[in-house]
């Protein structure tokens, strides 16, 4: 019979919510509330059962506008029970109209933690700028799901002067609401509160400076890097050296090369620990004036680390500038990483190029001295279906190190030409089945042979 009579209620609803539009303009609905509909949904509202509550708080979100009706829902707060009191928060928060704030502001005071924590979310649409400190305030106080609650309702607030607001309650907040706030400012990408972050990265507290760090991320920008290269020279710990370091990329990504004079002119005074970020934020700026300075500065660093970094992040450069260094670094390289960054690095490089340059590579090929870097070369050329290519490719074929990758590079690479030079391909394919390449692969050097 539950089940019967609830179908029945949701056709009431759907019926009466037709009559209620179609009986009139929604400015005359607005003044003068349908009541049997309004006493449809408190009916809903106040059922004990979860989804006939649900149809009822979708009416109230979206079916039934007018503050006289919002402010009949809000009546009922007092009646249900916590579960139903937070569920109903949650829809007039969501319904939007501040006519339900002092029905609202009311729960406050529920012994409930789930009905406070829905008082502070439904303020993140009924609240304003004067709702801050209250709001500021639950960042730091109650259960979890309170301070979650007060935070996510700073960061929906509008209005003008929220973040100003926002800002004058970090005066005198204990760490905790202080670091709160500055995630808020954060979130709410208030780029007008800079001064104030980059004051608390000086903040005697540790969780509010790791706070101001984080927010720098997101609120700095291309011309505030001086800044932020201030910050990093005066971090007090690795953890905030990290999120310094965050900071600065994210500016050098969004900035690009306006970025590389003050990160170079900050690299002559920097310690290594800091050169190395120094390094990072060059290669993340790009541009002649940052790979000058990892080539000039970095790769001749008096710190081995440092050293170590430069070249990493030349070997991962964009820009096929960056070869001539590269192959200077393969040369003349006392470390042996060094030399094997350098050279996959320039195959890298030259293999992006349109087409890929096979003399750089060729180049590359004759300075390494491990199988490990021929092998790395090899797969690149089985990329290049080109006789240069191949050239490169069948010398190869008699080393015992690397005779199965060449095997391999020639086969893919004669697939390829044999319409365009199948003289050079057919002369590598059988290569390769004289050569000491295994039995599979000389079996589909057979294969590409037979279909010439």
């Amino acid at each position: 019979m539950r089940v019967t009579w609830k179908a029945r209620t949701a056709v009431c609803l759907v019926v009466l919510g037709a009559v209620y539009w179609l009986g009139g303009s929604p400015a005359a609905a607005q003044d003068e509330p349908n009541e049997a509909l309004i006493e449809m949904v408190t009916t809903l509202v106040s059922d004990a059962d979860r989804d006939m509550r649900a149809l009822g708080l979708q009416q109230i979100r979206e079916e039934v506008p007018g503050e006289a009706a919002t402010k009949k829902f809000a009546e009922l707060l007092p009646k249900l029970a916590p579960e139903g009191q937070a569920e109903l928060l949650g829809a007039l928060g969501d319904r939007g109209d501040v006519a339900a704030k002092p029905a609202v502001m009311s729960m406050l005071d529920s012994e409930q933690p789930a009905v406070r924590a829905a008082v502070l979310s439904a303020l993140g649409a009924l609240g304003g700028p004067g709702d801050v400190p209250l709001l500021a305030k639950g960042t730091a106080a109650g259960s979890d799901a309170e301070k979650a609650a007060a935070r996510l309702a700073l960061v929906r607030l509008r209005g003008e002067g929220v973040n100003e607001a926002v800002v004058s309650a970090i005066d005198g907040a204990g760490p905790e609401v202080h670091a709160a706030l500055l995630g808020v400012l954060a979130s709410r990408n208030a780029k007008e509160a800079l001064p104030t972050v980059v004051v608390s990265t000086q903040d005697q507290a540790e969780p509010v400076r790791l706070a101001a760090l984080s927010a720098l991320r997101y609120l700095a920008d291309v011309d505030d890097t001086a800044k932020l290269l201030d910050v990093l020279g005066e971090v007090q710990s690795e953890a905030e050296r990290r999120k310094a370091e965050l900071a600065l990329l994210a500016v050098c990504s969004r900035g690009g090369q306006q970025c590389a004079e003050p990160l170079a002119a900050a690299y002559e005074t920097a310690d290594p620990a800091t050169r190395i970020v120094l390094l990072h934020a060059l290669a993340r700026a790009g541009g002649d004036k940052a790979a000058a300075t990892i080539t000039n500065k970095g790769l001749n660093d008096d710190d081995r680390a440092v050293r170590d970094e430069a070249v990493r992040m030349l070997s991962r450069w964009p820009d096929p500038d960056a070869i001539v260094p590269l192959l200077h670094l393969a040369e003349s390289a006392d470390e042996l990483r060094h030399k094997v960054l350098a050279i996959r690095g320039v195959v890298r490089l030259a293999c992006a190029e349109q087409p890929p340059d096979v003399d750089v590579i060729e180049v590359a090929l004759e300075l390494a001295s491990r199988p490990e870097e021929k092998r790395l070369i090899l797969g690149a050329l089985g990329n290049i279906g080109t006789p240069e290519a191949l050239a490169l490719v069948t010398p190869l074929l008699a080393d015992a190190a690397v005779a199965e990758e060449a095997a391999l590079a020639a086969i893919a690479i004669a697939e390829k030409i044999k319409g365009d030079a199948p003289a050079r391909a057919r002369e590598a394919l059988e290569k390769v089945l004289t050569g000491p390449a295994s039995q599979a692969t000389r079996k589909r050097a057979q294969e590409v042979l037979d279909s010439m």
